[in-house]
């Protein structure tokens, strides 16, 4: 079974964790839907949070890019955090951590936004 659940850690940073796995389907749909939400809700600092992820396919990483895309579009940032296991080969592989910063948790890559923008 596949939820995803939000929280603001700060006023400007929200963060999604998504639970299950991301794959083709319902999964990144509801991803794609939430990222386009939140930006016509004017929020520019996003983290997902993927510990709770046990598996990501090909479209699932292409929707972690398109939502980085949306943000940075938007004149905003994501980062990703709790990357790990299979999640992180996959991600690893597809040389994802050189278009956006893995941290380990959600109050890490929380920091790491107030670091780009000093």
């Amino acid at each position: 079974m596949f939820e995803i659940h939000r929280k603001h850690i700060e006023p400007d940073i929200f963060v999604i964790q998504p639970v299950g796995r991301i794959t083709m389907g319902r999964p990144c749909q509801e991803i794609d839907w939430l990222v386009d939400e939140l930006v016509r809700g004017n929020i520019r600092k996003l983290i997902i949070d993927l510990s709770g992820v046990e598996r990501v396919d090909s479209t699932g990483i292409g929707i972690i890019v398109t939502a980085s895309s949306k943000l940075k579009k938007a004149g905003g940032e994501m980062r990703l955090c709790g990357v790990k296991g299979m999640v992180y080969d996959m991600m690893h592989t597809a040389n994802i951590h050189r278009i956006m910063p893995f941290s380990e948790t959600a109050e890490e890559a929380a920091a790491s936004f107030s670091k780009a923008t000093s």
